[in-house]
């Protein structure tokens, strides 16, 4: 996969992480079924997901600074 195509899975990921998270509240102050466990599910996801997205990140700035002139 390109780094474009990785940024933007991880951004619908990431999108739709928040949206449990915010149903799961919705759901949780109407007293409906099983808002706990929706907005757990975000909360997971969206630990998981970035979790994820910071070592990728780690590892690019790595590359970028070794690739840096001056830096010894």
């Amino acid at each position: 996969m390109t780094n474009k195509q990785v940024e933007k899975l991880m951004s619908v990921l990431l999108g739709i992480s928040g949206f449990l998270i915010v149903m799961g509240a919705i759901f949780r102050l109407q007293h409906w079924l099983n808002g706990n466990l929706i907005m757990y599910i975000g909360f997971m996801g969206s630990f998981i997901f970035s979790s994820f997205e910071i070592n990728r990140l780690k590892k690019i700035i790595k590359v970028l600074e070794k690739d840096t002139p001056g830096n010894d």
